[in-house]
């Protein structure tokens, strides 16, 4: 990943109780003291991020690393692992041992057996390069793996990891008990939780749902985010805990209902009213997640991929569709002019629709041609409409992709459209 990656934090190693510390990587990477030996949880993206967190841990707390433990199995996160390994090396101290979920595995080889769809879907969304055949110490798996919860002792303090399923089906979570400290893994961002996700897979809010309560039940003193800066309010983190819960009970409630009334998705989710009494709030900000992105993971959770529309239950290919559709047009012309009337009063997303009538004919056509520019200006107008820089982030790549620019091109020259954890 690149150094600049947009996920990146300030790196510093902060306190935030007795033996407890955060340490700037690919997000917060925690640090307890156990005693003898210190635990990390997440070893960083590697090359000079990673090199750092090792110095400055080094400088403030001279211990060996006796665990190194993998929040979740998303890349970023543990590519530098190796570094921590070697430098235990050079010091001559025992190798940390790697600990993980145990669904961990399965999903490093699966991201190795879907190398180039990792590369595409990665790059477009995070708009930074992305390797198609990334290095094998990247995947670097665990030597200790468990099921539910896993106590860690030290001889000064214990640490006890906790299945915690959410975005990903092998997040851990981290519990100091003395210290009443919850580390809350890819589960708790401050934002609205990260489902439905345009390229990933099924991320069950039900699951999620699940992992939080969880958490509640445990009534932690601080909670540390995945991103951003830890809460120590208790009635903050109450609300930072419950309200997603409720809002994700809400849609599930509101989408059933309409499923069970025969509503297909494309209309459900312009129909679920949003009271402002949970979205409003600050943990369901759309700025990674959105309640759209909720309700589409809710109907796959219940549904096949089938839209409900008979002609695209056997579809053409995609190319023979657009030469049809090209050839029933008696004027062409009139569907720019169309687009282009709706790009004037404001109706982007009814742009798009009329324009993908003409854009999805890749050939050299004139008018599509200009079709695809229109929808390259159309999506880089949308972008400015949407809170959930996932959202942005496809806009404007896949604008560049239309204007046949690299992904990623068009960022730099405007400045970075990047996260916001606070």
């Amino acid at each position: 990943m690149s150094a600049t990656n947009i996920l990146m934090v300030k790196q510093a190693l902060a306190r935030h109780a007795d033996g407890v510390f955060t340490l700037g990587g690919q997000g917060n990477s925690l640090v307890v003291d156990l005693g003898d030996t210190l635990l990390l949880v997440d070893a960083g993206p590697g090359g000079k991020i990673t090199d750092t967190m090792i110095a400055q841990l080094r400088d403030s707390i001279d211990k060996p690393v006796g665990y190194i433990v993998y929040s979740h199995g998303h890349m970023g996160y543990n590519n530098g692992v190796t570094r921590w390994l070697d430098a235990a090396t050079r010091r001559g101290e025992p190798a940390p041992q790697i600990v993980g979920h145990a669904n961990l595995p399965a999903r490093y080889r699966r991201y190795r057996e879907t190398a180039g769809l990792q590369s595409y879907t990665n790059t477009r969304q995070f708009r930074s390069p992305y390797p198609a055949e990334p290095p094998a110490h990247w995947f670097q798996m665990p030597g200790l793996t468990y099921e539910k919860r896993l106590a860690l002792e030290g001889s000064e303090r214990k640490v006890v990891l906790l299945h915690a399923p959410s975005e990903t089906d092998d997040g851990t979570a981290v519990w100091i008990p003395e210290s009443r400290v919850l580390y809350g893994s890819n589960a708790f961002i401050k934002t609205c939780p990260n489902a439905g996700s345009p390229y990933r897979i099924l991320r069950d809010p039900a699951r999620w749902i699940a992992t939080l309560e969880q958490f509640s039940a445990l009534s932690p003193d601080v909670l540390i985010p995945e991103f951003g800066k830890p809460l120590t309010e208790k009635a903050e983190i109450e609300e930072a805990l419950t309200v997603p819960v409720q809002a994700m009970r809400y849609l599930r409630t509101e989408v059933l209902a309409r499923m069970n009334s025969g509503m297909v998705i494309d209309d459900i989710v312009h129909d679920v009213p949003l009271p402002d009494a949970l979205f409003g709030s600050r943990f369901m900000k759309p700025a990674y997640g959105c309640a759209e992105f909720i309700m589409r993971d809710l109907w796959r959770a219940e549904n096949g991929w089938w839209n409900r529309n008979p002609t695209d239950l056997h579809p053409e290919r995609p190319g023979r569709v657009a030469a049809a559709l090209r050839r029933a047009i008696g004027d062409p012309q009139h569907v720019l002019d169309r687009a282009r009337a709706l790009q004037a009063e404001g109706q982007l997303q009814l742009a798009l629709h009329v324009i993908d009538v003409l854009a999805n004919d890749p050939s050299d056509d004139p008018f599509a041609k200009d079709a695809r520019a229109l929808k390259a200006a159309l999506c880089e107008a949308r972008e400015k409409t949407v809170t959930s820089v996932v959202s942005k982030h496809l806009y404007l790549s896949s604008a560049e992709e239309l204007l046949g620019l690299p992904v990623g091109a068009s960022e730099r020259a405007r400045g970075n459209t990047g996260y916001n954890w606070n």
